[in-house]
């Protein structure tokens, strides 16, 4: 496991990388049941989203979100521009104002980071998210653990 608290305490901005870790720390105080289960992942991120609302006053917290303005979401992260689903974005629906996006993982997930990385690295690059975020989280007997955290292009 990683020392997560300290990963988010490093984000260049203070206040988001706060917010992330009481969304975290409120996740698995109230919802540790969701990772002992092995619930899916859009459950995790959506309990996560709705920790992160109350430190974002007059934006919007998504999860699975799919939309730059009225157009779908594309970013060139392989070989050619694809649509996106971001697990947790923080921006101002309709606007150009994009602050935060998150790659959740559980660890049951096998799937390796590398994609998720090339995808945070697209949203900054091309979509003009101010932070991105890879976090995989524990699950069953590793629930209420995060096992990788990272800030991405920061």
């Amino acid at each position: 496991m990683v020392d997560y608290e300290t990963v988010l305490s490093g984000c260049k901005d203070v206040r988001i990388g706060a917010a992330v870790l009481d969304a975290l720390k409120q996740f698995f105080e109230k919802d540790i049941q969701l990772l002992r289960l092995n619930a899916s992942e859009q459950a995790a991120a959506a309990k996560i989203a709705q920790y992160l609302q109350p430190h974002f006053s007059g934006m919007h917290v998504d999860v699975e979100y799919n939309r730059m303005g009225k157009a779908p979401k594309k970013v060139a992260w392989s070989d050619k521009p694809e649509e996106v689903f971001p697990d947790i974005i923080v921006h101002v629906r309709e606007t150009e104002t994009n602050i935060l996006a998150v790659e959740l993982k559980k660890s049951s997930n096998p799937e390796l980071k590398a994609k998720d990385i090339k995808k945070l690295l697209a949203y900054r690059s091309e979509l003009g998210y101010v932070h991105a975020l890879f976090m995989r989280v524990g699950v069953l007997n590793k629930a209420g653990g995060v096992l990788e955290c990272e800030w991405v292009g920061s």
